[in-house]
């Protein structure tokens, strides 16, 4: 957070580029204390990292983790913005480890 990049250019738009990303890391913000003030232990984009099937995720680039273990509430999803997200809670049942990698296997929970 907080990094934009190297835009160049019309002071206006370099403007608009960092009052744009200033916006997104205060709602991804907000979310994350959502998340943590209803027991979330970590947070994770719903994306290829997660197998739907098996219900396992690997935490690859979380937007938060504060130490999730076996038991825990995860949110799968992203921060409400400009495109459409959702967010899903699950709870880590199982650390499952590989010689390549590490996973843990979830349980859906009913969103409130």
């Amino acid at each position: 957070m907080g990094d934009y990049g190297t835009v160049r250019g019309d002071p206006s738009i370099v403007a608009l580029w960092h009052q744009i990303g200033r916006e997104m890391d205060d709602e991804q913000n907000a979310w994350i204390a959502e998340l943590r003030k209803q027991g979330v232990k970590a947070a994770h984009p719903d994306d290829g990292w997660v197998d739907r099937k098996n219900n396992t995720l690997q935490f690859t680039y979380p937007q938060f983790n504060d130490g999730a273990q076996a038991g825990d509430l995860v949110a799968l999803g992203s921060p409400p913005g400009p495109f459409k997200s959702h967010t899903r809670l699950v709870r880590l049942t199982e650390h499952k480890r590989t010689t390549f990698s590490e996973h843990w296997a979830f349980e859906p929970v009913e969103n409130k």
